[in-house]
C-alpha cells in the first residue's frame, strides 16, 4: 500500500470560472482518477467540452 498523501491538481483561472460547478467536478474526479494526467484545460478544450457535458 502506498502511504503517499494524496492531493488533488489546483484549477486554473480564467475560463474555469465560466464552468459549471457540476462540470468542474467532473474534471476534478477525472483528474482525481487519472492521477493529473489529463491534458491542461484551455479556452478551445473548454470550448468543445462544453456541448459534450450539456448533451444529456
Amino acid at each position: 500500500m502506498d502511504d503517499s498523501v494524496f492531493t488533488l491538481p489546483t484549477a486554473p483561472e480564467g475560463p474555469w470560472g465560466q464552468l459549471t460547478m457540476n462540470e468542474q467536478a467532473w474534471i476534478e474526479f477525472v483528474r482525481a482518477i487519472s492521477c493529473g494526467s489529463d491534458p491542461r484545460i484551455t479556452p478551445t478544450r473548454v470550448r468543445a467540452l462544453s456541448p459534450l457535458l450539456d448533451a444529456g
